[in-house]
């Protein structure tokens, strides 16, 4: 059986794993501290993973050896980088890099984590949503006070990002997240889905 990323954290703490040091870069305006997706200008996605510890004698090179092990032992179909392992103050983070969404749906497939369960994942552009109907009058409402969207505004966003969201997660973004479906929270520019399909508007 596979072994998600946050089940390899967990592991790593229960056997007391020891590794390398050093602080990696990380993503550019990604800087996760809960389990989280991110969606990128150009619209690719990242996931990140991060379990507190109580040891000192973790370290980031054995981490990173360790994901990038278990990513190709057993994730040969999936399209997935480890972007950033970090272990600092206390916290274990990890940062994936996926081809498209449907390869972080797969990899998240078994995961067990209640606040990062996505079973669907899409990205397609404003304009397309408004082809198809699925940006209209009455489903969303502005992110940063809760009013229902005007319609007339979400048709000025057609180049922006219509992601759709089915599972629980936070969501942050590189560009503005604009408008959300309506029960999505928006909180310092993180949105956070539970069920679904969700549905938010982000500026590129």
């Amino acid at each position: 059986m596979r072994r998600t990323a946050a089940a390899v954290l967990a592991f790593v703490l229960a056997a007391g794993i020891s590794g390398c040091g050093g602080r990696s870069a990380g993503r550019e305006g990604f800087a996760p501290t809960e389990n989280s997706v991110y969606i990128s200008g150009d619209g690719t996605v990242s996931s990140a993973f991060v379990e507190s510890y109580d040891k000192d004698y973790y370290t980031e090179e054995s981490l990173k050896s360790f994901l990038e092990e278990t990513i190709a032992d057993q994730y040969q179909d999936v399209s997935v980088t480890l972007k950033e392992c970090s272990v600092e103050n206390g916290v274990m983070k990890a940062v994936f890099d996926y081809g498209s969404p449907a390869d972080l749906v797969d990899f998240l497939a078994d995961q067990k984590s209640e606040d990062l369960d996505i079973t669907g994942l899409e990205i397609r552009t404003v304009e397309e949503g408004l082809t198809d109907g699925t940006v209209s009058d009455g489903v969303f409402v502005n992110a940063s006070d809760g009013e229902p969207a005007d319609f007339q505004a979400l048709a000025r966003q057609s180049d922006g990002y219509l992601v759709t969201v089915e599972g629980t997660a936070a969501v942050q973004a590189a560009g503005e997240i604009l408008y959300v479906s309506d029960g999505v929270e928006v909180t310092d520019g993180t949105a956070r889905v539970a069920g679904g399909p969700a549905y938010l508007i982000i500026a590129k």
